[in-house]
């Protein structure tokens, strides 16, 4: 009779987890596509709408989704539409880069409620810098009048190498290994962390060109140069987490040292780095240029913002600047087009803010080194998220982390 009683308790037990599993997935359908009615959860979640009544009710008796009343009808009844009550809950978005770290909270509709705050803390092999960014939170918390409370879950994007198997961030911590549960018990609550050019395609295949998508490649052509993978729908992780260093295939011969060791990586001649320095090294050897009066002929504060300045104005040795950057970009295009056959291929980061002079070098190099049967069947387009993929990426990858574990 005992054990009839424990079985009972554990069925009991097994019935309510999976039903909170349900009304999880049931606020990540809202959360990433906006209010839906009852009948479209049905068929996203593949339950019965029946059932996903029954769990409405219950979220909607939680305080957490709210029935904004009738939706437009093809034809009979007009569905009831229901979304998640706005300021419900809190995520955070923490992109730390090379330069900087960038915050902004989202509210639970998804709403970058805060803005981009930018604070001068580079990442660094050195855990010190997340207690620092954490004091930055809080004080953009309090400037936004959210409560810490409230706040589910906090995500950060990073560059460099992420082996997600062992939690480690190969690049800056590679002694730290599950670096999440270190990072929970610096910010007090749940914190996830991936590669920024992962969640960048993150945020293109939810928020942004690659959403519907099946098959597509997302260049982040920023400080350095990453690739995201998207095969059949799935970002493509690799066996460790290291996937997409296209930036690091060395493709110049005689080219410059770059950071990984190897000499001649796309990264050097086709980064926002790699702009700065042929901008400067350019006018050193003598080259006449509208940017040299632009940065008040300090070259050291030349950057890929001022070459563009200067590309704008019709300055012949900024635009042959990216015409070379194009080529190049193009040319290793190229390969992934013959390699992945993707239907879409998307161009982010502070390169692609140049996209008036590196897209027509970019489709040459493409039409010149590629079988036109396999690229002819590929659009090439600029990312239309800008800065804020890497915020709105992070902070929806963090919740459907969150959301998704058991």
């Amino acid at each position: 009779m005992e054990n009839l009683f424990k079985n009972s308790e554990l069925q009991s037990e097994a019935v309510e987890l999976k039903k909170r599993g349900h009304q999880k997935r049931i606020l990540r359908a809202i959360y990433f596509n906006g209010p839906l009615s009852n009948s479209k959860l049905s068929k996203q979640l593949k339950l019965s709408t029946p059932k996903i009544n029954s769990l409405l009710l219950e979220l909607i008796e939680n305080g957490l989704i709210e029935d904004l009343g009738r939706g437009n009808s093809s034809g009979g009844r007009r569905p009831n539409i229901y979304g998640i009550v706005e300021n419900s809950f809190y995520v955070v978005g923490i992109t730390i880069n090379i330069h900087r770290t960038i915050i902004s909270v989202f509210n639970s509709s998804n709403i970058d409620i805060s803005g981009p705050q930018y604070f001068p803390i580079k990442m660094q092999s050195d855990l010190n810098i997340f207690n620092r960014v954490n004091e930055k939170m809080k004080e953009v918390l309090i400037k936004f009048k959210i409560p810490h409370q409230k706040v589910l879950v906090i995500g950060i994007e990073i560059p460099g190498l992420i082996n997600q198997k062992e939690g480690i961030s190969k690049t800056y911590f590679p002694d730290v290994f599950n670096l999440s549960e270190k990072l929970r018990t610096i910010f007090g609550i749940p914190v996830f962390f991936e590669h920024d050019t992962k969640i960048r395609t993150f945020a293109e295949q939810h928020f942004g060109l690659a959403k519907e998508k099946n098959n597509v490649l997302m260049l982040q052509a920023d400080w350095g140069l990453g690739l995201g993978i998207v095969i059949d729908k799935k970002l493509y992780m690799g066996e460790s987490g290291y996937s997409g260093e296209f930036g690091h295939l060395p493709i110049v011969d005689n080219g410059v040292l770059c950071s990984c060791g190897k000499q001649g990586c796309l990264e050097t001649i086709v980064s926002a780095n790699a702009i700065a320095r042929m901008a400067r090294e350019g006018i050193e050897d003598g080259n006449s240029s509208l940017i040299k009066s632009l940065v008040n002929n300090d070259l050291s504060k030349i950057d890929i913002s001022v070459v563009i300045q200067a590309a704008n104005s019709g300055d012949q040795f900024a635009i042959s600047i990216f015409n070379d950057v194009g080529h190049w970009l193009g040319r290793g295009i190229a390969y992934l087009l013959q390699i992945f056959n993707p239907e879409l291929i998307i161009i982010g980061g502070r390169v692609a803010d140049a996209n008036p002079f590196i897209l027509t070098p970019i489709q040459q190099a493409i039409q010149t080194y590629s079988n036109r049967d396999i690229s002819n069947n590929t659009e090439i387009k600029i990312s239309e998220l800008g800065l804020k993929a890497g915020p709105i990426g992070i902070a929806a990858y963090a919740l459907e982390k969150l959301l998704l574990a058991k």
